[in-house]
């Protein structure tokens, strides 16, 4: 078939014309299909960000695609919330949380609620922001089992009530004394173990404290003028009295083959207790508030360690604890032991105790026929103080706050009286 002039040049640019479309699609710069790159942050530290939400692709297979900062966020809070329910589920991966950034975690002031954030990983250590610990953000802890008599020494209650209350009112902190047999436990455990309900609960009724410090009754603050903080919260006070790289002792004496911490960082310090000639005596120690301190008290009381520990039941357990858990040692700062736990000189248990140590414990004086007067001893030897007016009024009319509070009796409103901080 022959085409004319005519119909052969149309037919030419029809050609030519498809061959230009395809060439157009096929050969566009990439420049047309991709977004533009993205500007950096003023910051030359900080990360390459995305005006808009939009995400630059990268130049090749290799290099990895930067995330804008509300991805970094999002996805940093995913991460965290996994490690969370790895706790949850027995998986003890607490240390990767200590990690978390300091830019993220919650200032002092957003401490509204009866224990620290447990969604809020940044609570686990708190922040060296927070208010130094005197006045009221300590509250004094001590209970008893409701039976009047102990040690077979008179009046032995009033005389601890007096203590603590002139000791409170002289610096300032709270005092609880609690009625140790209300809180038992749901399974018939015995009384020893419902020590860790009542530290909980400390929490709950005192949300505004930073310490709860937990000191069995049969103990003696011998030292008026030695506030906490200058004895042992402050960071001379712990630098003083640290007990570092030194072997801790078991039960009974003798080295145990385990050691303190050989350092310490003062902002990550949740527990402080005495390590000595028994090893660590759970009857005079602080615990700050934390999201760690909420998990080591829900770990405290596990099923394992009541059935387990019969002799030394929750000193056994917290003993366990520290030494098979390294994220409890990791915010546990161990004392020497006359600065939280020192002894009575006919005591063999370890350290006994020197004019100006803060206080003394009688710890397994129970039947013992010498503890009525090695009491009345210690007692004329503490530090002269002052008894406020009300403590004499209250203790003089049978008005003094022992053993007054009872297992969720009187919280404070809206506070949860089923758990801790959920």
């Amino acid at each position: 078939m022959i085409f004319k002039t005519r119909e052969l040049r149309l037919l030419s640019l029809a050609i030519f014309a498809l061959i230009i479309i395809f060439a157009f699609y096929a050969f566009e710069p990439l420049s047309l299909i991709r977004p533009p790159r993205a500007a950096k942050h003023t910051n030359p530290s900080a990360p390459d960000a995305v005006d808009n939400n939009t995400t630059a692709l990268p130049d090749s297979a290799d290099q990895k695609i930067p995330p804008s900062a509300s991805q970094a966020k999002l996805e940093d809070k995913i991460a965290s919330n996994a490690k969370l329910e790895d706790i949850t589920a027995g998986n003890t991966r607490l240390e990767d949380i200590s990690s978390t950034k300091e830019e993220e975690a919650k200032p002092a002031s957003s401490k509204s609620q009866s224990f620290a954030d447990p969604s809020d990983p940044s609570n686990l250590a708190p922040s060296s922001s927070r208010k130094r610990p005197d006045a009221s953000n300590v509250v004094m802890v001590t209970a008893s089992s409701g039976n009047r008599g102990m040690l077979g020494i008179p009046h032995l209650k009033e005389q601890v009530y007096e203590n603590r209350m002139a000791y409170a009112n002289r610096h300032g902190y709270e005092f609880m004394w609690a009625n140790i047999s209300s809180y038992n436990l749901s399974h018939g455990e015995t009384i020893h173990w419902n020590k860790i309900p009542i530290l909980q609960e400390a929490f709950i009724r005192y949300p505004e404290v930073e310490w709860v410090w937990w000191m069995d009754m049969d103990i003696i603050i011998m030292n008026h003028s030695l506030s906490m903080w200058d004895h042992v919260l402050s960071p001379e006070g712990m630098a003083r009295n640290a007990l570092l790289d030194t072997v801790i002792n078991k039960p009974g004496g003798g080295p145990s083959g385990w050691k303190t911490l050989p350092t310490y960082n003062c902002s990550e310090v949740n527990f402080m207790i005495a390590s000595g000639g028994w090893g660590m005596n759970i009857g005079n120690f602080l615990m700050r508030r934390s999201y760690w301190s909420e998990w080591l008290l829900d770990l405290w009381i596990d099923p394992f360690y009541i059935d387990k520990f019969k002799v030394f039941p929750e000193n056994d357990g917290w003993t366990h604890m520290y030494r098979h858990h390294p994220i409890v040692r990791k915010h546990t700062l161990c004392t020497n032991q006359r600065a939280l736990n020192a002894y009575p000189e006919f005591n063999p248990l370890g350290d006994h105790w020197h004019p100006g140590d803060h206080s003394v414990h009688f710890a397994g004086c129970g039947g013992n026929e010498r503890c009525p007067g090695e009491w009345a001893k210690y007692w004329k030897l503490k530090e002269s103080y002052e008894v406020p007016a009300l403590v004499k009024q209250k203790l003089e009319d049978g008005t003094a706050e022992i053993e007054n509070v009872k297992m969720g009796v009187g919280l404070p409103t809206g506070a949860n009286k089923d758990a801790v901080a959920r």
